[in-house]
């Protein structure tokens, strides 16, 4: 299986998780955000999920995320 080589890339790491933001392009070359969490557990156990964002999306994903950061932020006052 041959990977798309990412456009993009950057990560947020948290000490057993590490979240990877890959932009990347279709078979079409149209962008799409790729979501990678990948955590390890307490026994030493690996795990990866995945999730795509397509360029469709991107807009509500975007007011999705900076509703639920604001009420976070709002929470946190």
């Amino acid at each position: 299986m041959e990977f798309a080589p990412s456009l993009f890339s950057t990560k947020v790491s948290s000490g057993r998780r590490t979240i990877f933001f890959d932009v990347k392009n279709t078979k079409d070359q149209k962008p799409y955000l790729k979501i990678t969490e990948s955590s390890i557990s307490k026994e030493g156990e690996k795990k990866k999920s995945y999730m795509a964002v397509f360029e469709s999306e991107m807009n509500d994903f975007k007011q999705a995320i900076d509703e639920a950061l604001g009420f976070v932020q709002q929470q946190a006052k």
